[in-house]
């Protein structure tokens, strides 16, 4: 339930810029306005989950973003993002896992803000975001820069991030040295509060530190023709189990909580490509990226995106991407935890790290619209999308995590303004 995520400011956006912001001339301003829903639904027609709701889970994510670039190249950007969580999730992780499954719903605040500094051959921005629920906390702090060379053709990247995260937890002092007695989070009431009470209902807070760096080489190779190289490295150091979910292990079930390792490196290489058909006003990008971490899980993603005008105005664009991985080395399935126990002193029911491929495949239609030469108008372009992409699973078991869940959906609506 520790999530990742905005509402309508637009309106006041263009208000202000109407109304002219001292200089406005001097002033370029954009808004944008997002709103996305997540829909994974289960294939279980049986037990909790057909009772209530069929296990489906909900993302509705409404975003907004506001920025202005002064004449000076000083821009200010600013955001603010709202996940709002439903649906029914499996407690214990085990071979009837579905029948576990309980209702949740919980919302995720996010705010940010950015400040770039723009010359003609480079840039830098320094940004901060904020974001909480009720059992997580996250602050984040990022430096991106960008420097041309050799007359623009090519571009060297860097980024880095650094997490400040806070993770709610059950208080298992009482099980120290013996992680089978570990006890799952009941709920999130008591997070972050100080409770003197029974045991069951005392919290800790756990500290998660992230650090991210991307360096990335960006050739213009022919004036139709762009290719970039990079690198990815994460560092991933505290809490990272899911502090709600438990795994049935052995034959006498016992179910404690998750437990993963505190450290993780994950560490990949990717390359992309642009080339542009101007006869035909068609643009193809594609990407592949390689993927490596301590915990050996192992990946390789490839992506294809096609942008074809079909009118002066509308522009659609068509995205496929292909994505297979090993799973963690201490990840077994609900069958192997119940006949063979764990392999380690870890053990998991976290679906991101099994054995898997998974294929997105979808679609995008945008309307670009930019005012003519020597007309009035309070926007200098417009830009209104509706998107939809659906998410197929596969994975290697039917015992394995949420392997009743095999279709995800994508919905989007998007609309950006810039005056």
């Amino acid at each position: 339930m520790q999530l990742r995520t905005r509402a309508g400011l637009v309106a006041l956006t263009v208000a202000i810029a109407s109304a002219g912001w001292g200089s406005a001339r001097a002033v370029e301003m954009e808004a944008a306005q997002r709103i996305t829903v997540f829909t994974e639904a289960s294939n279980s027609r049986s037990g909790i989950c057909a009772d209530k709701g069929n296990c489906n889970l909900t993302v509705l994510h409404p975003q907004t973003d506001i920025s202005a670039t002064f004449g000076s190249g000083l821009s200010i950007a600013g955001g603010y993002a709202l996940d709002v969580v439903s649906g029914a999730t499996p407690k214990v992780f085990s071979v009837d896992a579905v029948s576990t499954a309980t209702r949740f719903s919980d919302t995720r605040h996010q705010f940010k803000g950015a400040l770039t500094y723009t010359r003609p051959t480079a840039d830098v921005t320094a940004g901060y975001s904020y974001g909480w629920e009720s059992d997580y906390k996250s602050s984040a702090l990022s430096v991106n820069t960008r420097s041309d060379i050799l007359d623009h053709q090519i571009t060297l990247g860097f980024a880095y991030t650094h997490n400040f995260d806070d993770v709610c937890d059950q208080d298992n002092q009482a099980a120290a040295g013996n992680p089978l007695n570990r006890l799952a989070l009941a709920s999130s009431q008591n997070c972050f509060k100080i409770v003197d009470g029974p045991i069951g209902q005392r919290t800790v807070t756990h500290r998660l530190n992230i650090d991210s760096l991307e360096p990335s080489v960006t050739w213009a190779a022919t004036p139709r023709l762009l290719l970039q190289g990079g690198a990815t490295a994460q560092i991933l150091d505290g809490f990272q189990a899911n502090p709600y979910r438990q795994v049935e292990l052995g034959s006498a079930a016992r179910a404690p909580q998750e437990s993963l390792p505190t450290l993780r490196q994950r560490y990949a290489l990717f390359g992309r490509a642009a080339y542009a058909f101007p006869r035909t006003r068609t643009a193809l990008q594609t990407m592949v990226r390689v993927y490596r971490d301590t915990w050996a899980v192992e990946a390789v993603t490839g992506e294809v995106l096609l942008n074809q005008y079909l009118a002066k105005f509308l522009l659609l664009s068509v995205r496929g991407r292909v994505h297979a991985q090993r799973g963690a080395t201490f990840y077994r399935d609900a069958h192997g935890y119940r006949f063979l126990g764990p392999n380690s002193q870890y053990w998991t029911g976290d679906r991101e790290l099994t054995p898997m491929e998974n294929l997105l495949f979808g679609g995008k239609f945008s309307y670009l619209r930019i005012p003519e030469t020597g007309t009035t108008s309070f926007f200098r372009e417009i830009e209104a999308a509706v998107k939809w992409e659906g998410l197929f699973y596969h994975l290697d078991s039917t015992v394995a995590p949420n392997a009743d869940r095999k279709l995800a959906m994508i919905f989007q609506l998007a609309i950006a303004l810039r005056f």
